[in-house]
């Protein structure tokens, strides 16, 4: 496998979702539905950007299996296994608050092997390739040196999907005096990148899912952070960082004081 013949055919396809998503939102043409609870948006956009994508990666690799976040599992006999989530920060997306991405990973028995999460609104677009370093618009990206508590800008999020909507303000309680700032985005895969980056210097999130993480967890690592999914009171909880900061940062987070 090519990984930057792959990564080539991803840059492509996100082109031409960005292209259709732009013209959706700039004019009016959302029309906007529930899943599964009152704030679980989605839209058309969604739909037919996944439908795109779905498209795209059946045509060059058509013996792939696919996970998607709105139609769920295209199963082949494969090893390899596309994850793509069409719009991550639907909420932003619908408002035109300009963090929303579009996140496409490529696995091989499980191992992320290159993806992308590339936010047109903010022309950003992140990639990397296992073994082969994380880059934003063609430079090279690093985690940050920050290695004091007191001096980190983290990031975090705030679960939906039927899970209590307050389970992650005892951890924001808890970290909110320790650090220097805490924001939220709405897209985990934009978090993600932005530790990469070093524009945050840690995230966490309850309760992703694999189309959240996929791309953006192979970006952190290969800017040389660390990301680790743990099991914490039945819930699962994405916790990243650099290597200097991270364990006085778990540390924080999972013990009371």
């Amino acid at each position: 496998m090519n990984l930057d013949q792959v990564l080539d055919n991803i840059e492509f396809w996100v082109d031409k979702v960005a292209a259709y998503q732009k013209v959706a939102n700039e004019q009016n043409q959302l029309q906007v539905r529930t899943k599964g609870y009152a704030t679980d948006f989605v839209t058309n956009a969604d739909v037919k950007s996944e439908e795109m994508l779905v498209e795209c990666i059946r045509s060059a690799y058509p013996e792939h299996s696919i996970l998607t976040e709105e139609k769920g599992s295209y199963t082949q006999d494969s090893d390899y296994l596309w994850v793509i989530d069409p719009i991550d920060g639907t909420t932003n997306f619908i408002h035109r608050f300009p963090f929303s991405s579009i996140s496409i990973a490529l696995q091989h028995k499980g191992v992320t092997l290159a993806g992308m999460v590339y936010s047109p609104w903010l022309n950003m677009k992140f990639y990397a390739t296992r073994k082969g370093g994380a880059y934003l618009n063609g430079k090279r990206i690093f985690v940050s040196g920050t290695a004091r508590l007191e001096k980190s800008l983290l990031a975090t999020g705030f679960p939906g999907g039927g899970y209590s909507e307050y389970m992650n303000l005892e951890y924001f309680n808890r970290m909110i005096s320790k650090v220097a700032g805490i924001r939220r985005t709405g897209s985990a895969a934009l978090d993600l990148c932005f530790v990469a980056a070093s524009y945050f210097d840690g995230f966490w999130e309850f309760n992703l899912h694999d189309w959240d993480i996929c791309a953006g967890a192979l970006i952190v690592e290969e800017a040389g952070g660390i990301v680790q999914r743990l099991e914490v009171n039945e819930h699962s909880l994405i916790l990243c960082s650099n290597d200097e900061l991270y364990d006085i940062f778990k540390e924080s987070l999972l013990i009371q004081d």
